[in-house]
């Protein structure tokens, strides 16, 4: 591993990755358009504000257009789940596909758990202002798999799956 995977993060794998070594979780997570990326780390008993902000900075925490940061444990803080926040350009020419809203809550696409809180609301995602406290987050993992694998790589399905 290199040295600079302890300080800024890995790009791969995406998602969030237990680092037992270092005793500290990778976070990684793909955005070609992104200008500003933000993760947010959250205690069970308060999904309203984050226990942690780390915002990305993108000459460290960025690999092309993969964003990613290393946590150590101990900047954890007993939090349990997190979430992104994004900004990027607004739709215009070259960007009509895209909206990025700052204020939105999201939730990483490669995470291996979610958690919905109580007052989960789709209609909250939707409508402007926050979603915080009502939008499904990731899930830190708590418990780590002992198993070896013996280098077994998942599935890739096609896209025809049903």
């Amino acid at each position: 591993m290199h040295d600079w995977h302890r300080r800024e993060g890995a790009p791969f794998p995406l998602g969030v990755t237990w680092v037992p070594n270092d005793e500290a979780y990778n976070f990684a997570l793909y955005s070609k358009h992104a200008e500003l990326v933000e993760l947010r780390l959250y205690r069970a008993d308060d999904l309203h504000s984050p226990q942690v902000t780390i915002e990305f900075d993108p000459l460290h925490n960025k690999s092309g257009p993969i964003w990613h940061c290393r946590v150590p444990q101990l900047q954890v803080d007993g939090a349990k789940y997190y979430g992104y926040r994004i900004d990027g350009p607004q739709p215009a020419s070259g960007f009509q596909l895209h909206h990025f809203d700052h204020e939105k809550l999201l939730l990483d696409p490669h995470a291996r758990d979610v958690f919905f809180p109580r007052k989960f609301s789709r209609e909250a995602a939707r409508l402007p202002g926050s979603n915080e406290g009502r939008a499904p987050l990731g899930v830190l993992e708590t418990t780590r798999c002992a198993f070896d694998w013996e280098g077994d790589a998942p599935v890739r399905h096609g896209f025809d799956l049903i």
